[in-house]
């Protein structure tokens, strides 16, 4: 930063200090903001929307991590003791008189801006209307050392919570996977699996172009690096840079695994190889194949020529499943596996004399991972197509049925885009986008049956497709229906409202995302906290940790019904304002009315009697108007709670209302 402006914001600090310029928001401690007293049903802040001023040492510069064109970073109170980490971001750069993208590693800053959450990670959202510059009280401040403790202590939100946003140090940890998705790599101390993320340009920028990969398979090593909640109930541990990775060992590195044929047959034996090196020397390297889940057989690999390690699977019997990983030791007796981690994935393939089936190449075998046993490979699929060409343009869906693994993703930027309800044959390369499956590079499209018709969406519950459990992978790219909705969330995101919206029949959430252009999602507020919709009909999908559905236009949202009690303008709102919920006492539902006079960061929370948090019933921005939300008894976890006494709390910008409700069994 320029000598002049360092000395211009610790001016303004001084003065600021000095008139009570911090007097218009109340100035709590990153421990206040962070600390939750049941951490394993409640992650979010008691303080969630309030627009609040905090002091922090910044950790790095605002630049350093993958944000986009956003300035932020994480903050440290200056101890290493738990609740003691906190993150800030801004969301428009544009507002340069924020100051904050000339803070820098060290810097002792109050900064102000409301508190909010994305995917579990409370953060700040810096002032920027109006612009509410930061304030420097000192500079050059030493960071704490990072707290060492083990994955276990980050495997759970009970557990992790604690660490967020703190620099933390785990030691003698296994890689066990170093090509995990979304750039991660998995690692093990033997308390727990953990994982090390790329949040840091330095890791993005290099991994991405390839000229970094996280340490081989079997590495032992210690890490340190910024906690991060990423959202899928586990934390991630985030390096700044390679000096945060001590190495402790070299095994051998295993890479570029391959086999042909890609789609073996039962007249193909398969030949498996790999390039496998070592900082000294390689001794012997196997191949570990199964036959229909009975056990693995191994045989040793043979360098050849060519620099590369191959043996063969011999041909099996049309029908039959074979799992395959590959091992190596070197001199020094380290050794390393590809798949690191084979009780999470394997290879695998399943033999066909005839044409492939869309759940051979989905199905993932009960395995953790859900990487497709054909990725890299060309295959040859057929199905009915289940979406319009119009719908999304270059992409469409095919069925082979209405049940679990039986669709795919297509991309197709070569042929005709075919028509909804025929049958076709599609030749291409199986990839995982961002951890979905789909064919891509296509060489043939036929079309076998024109007009053949479609399968009718597979019902499901939004609790079992929208938190991860086996259904959620076995429908993906399957066209599927859920009913009875009320929309909970209309703007999970908050203010970077990105289309989606959060549904849930009562068995728990799922979001809605707008991939399709036919279909803009929430991007124009037309889905409402508390809204009803009969039916919603898409694709299951995943991306950014969340599983969703994807609507094809808007004739797939069915029977949409404003429930707000009246929607009014903003000036024929009265004010913020909490009604009694109705029945009051209940024991099954009750309605809870609320209105705000302005577009607001809006959050309506139930706490039990011992001030703990049970339920988030609506969390986002909302705008002017009246509204009515259902809470039927359950808790986060879609628990139902107990016979008792409860609050209910809204909480807009810098108002809060608290009402009593009691709940009979």
């Amino acid at each position: 930063m320029h000598s002049w402006l360092k000395v211009l914001l610790l001016s303004c600090a001084f003065l600021s200090i000095a008139f009570g310029q911090f007097g218009t928001y109340d100035t709590l401690s990153i421990y206040d903001i962070q600390y939750v007293a049941n951490p394993d049903s409640a992650q979010e802040t008691m303080y969630q929307g309030d627009t609040i001023v905090v002091k922090g040492i910044m950790c790095h510069g605002p630049r350093e991590i993958y944000i986009g064109a956003r300035w932020g970073g994480f903050v440290s109170a200056g101890s290493n003791d738990p609740w003691n980490g906190f993150f800030v971001i801004q969301d428009d750069t544009i507002k340069v008189n924020t100051y904050l993208g000339y803070v820098q590693e060290g810097d002792e800053v109050y900064f102000t801006g409301y508190l909010t959450t994305y995917t579990g990670l409370t953060q700040l959202n810096i002032l920027t209307n109006p612009e509410t510059p930061v304030t420097i009280v000192s500079t050059g401040n030493q960071l704490p050392q990072p707290r060492v403790v083990t994955l276990a202590d980050l495997a759970t939100h009970a557990a992790g919570e604690k660490w967020e946003s703190m620099y933390v140090r785990v030691e003698n940890v296994k890689v066990v996977n170093n090509n995990y998705t979304s750039n991660q790599c998995v690692i093990t101390d033997g308390t727990a699996t953990g994982y090390i993320d790329d949040y840091f340009l330095w890791f993005r920028q290099n991994l991405d172009n390839k000229t970094y990969t996280w340490p081989a398979n079997g590495t032992l090593l210690n890490v340190q690096g910024y906690v991060r909640d990423i959202g899928q109930a586990y934390f991630s541990i985030n390096p700044r840079t390679t000096n945060d990775i001590e190495i402790l060992s070299n095994p051998p590195v295993i890479s570029e695994v391959s086999r042909t044929p890609g789609a073996p047959t039962s007249a193909d034996s398969v030949i498996v190889q790999a390039k496998i090196t070592d900082n000294v020397r390689v001794d012997s390297a196997f191949l570990h194949y199964s036959v229909d889940w009975q056990k693995f057989k191994k045989k040793s690999m043979i360098l050849g020529r060519t620099g590369y390690y191959t043996a063969a699977i011999p041909a099996q019997t049309n029908g039959s499943f074979v799992r395959y990983f590959i091992t190596a030791i070197d001199n020094e007796h380290d050794s390393a596996s590809l798949p690191g981690d084979t009780t999470e994935r394997v290879y695998h393939y399943t033999v066909r004399d005839g044409k492939l089936n869309i759940a051979d190449v989905q199905n993932t075998h009960g395995y953790k991972n859900d990487a497709s046993g054909y990725v890299g490979y060309v295959v040859t699929l057929e199905g009915v197509v289940m979406s319009d060409s119009s719908d999304w343009i270059n992409n469409f869906y095919i069925q082979e049925d209405d049940t679990i693994w039986s669709g795919m993703w297509v991309y197709n930027n070569v042929f005709p885009q075919p028509k909804m309800g025929d049958w076709i044959r599609v030749k291409g390369t199986v990839q995982e986008n961002y951890g979905v499956t789909r064919l891509s590079n296509l060489t043939e499209l036929t079309v076998i049956t024109p007009n053949y018709g479609v399968f009718q969406p597979a019902k499901v519950r939004t609790g079992d497709i929208g938190t991860g459990k086996p259904l959620a992978e076995a429908y993906e790219d399957v066209l599927i229906c859920v009913e009875n909705l009320t929309v909970t969330n209309p703007f999970p995101d908050g203010a970077s409202n990105f289309g989606e919206f959060t549904i849930d029949d009562g068995s728990g959430p799922i979001r809605v995302d707008d991939a399709f252009n036919a279909f803009n999602g929430n991007l124009d507020s037309s889905f409402v906290l508390g809204d009803h919709i009969d039916k919603l009909i898409g694709f299951q999908y995943f991306s950014f940790s969340n599983y969703k559905i994807l609507p094809r236009n808007y004739n797939d949202i069915i029977g949409h019904t404003h429930v707000a009690v009246k929607e009014e303008t903003k000036s024929s709102v009265k004010g913020f304002r909490l009604d009694a919920n109705y029945p009051n006492p209940f024991n099954s539902q009750t309605f809870i009315r609320y209105s705000i006079p302005t577009q607001s960061t809006v959050t309506v929370l139930i706490y039990n009697l011992l001030g703990e948090k049970v339920r988030t019933l609506y969390q986002g921005v909302a705008a002017p108007g009246e509204y009515q939300i259902l809470w039927d008894g359950l808790d986060d976890n879609n628990r139902s709670v107990s016979t008792g006494i409860y609050f209910c709390q809204l909480k807009s910008n810098n108002s809060i209302i608290t009402r009593k409700m009691l709940y009979l069994k």
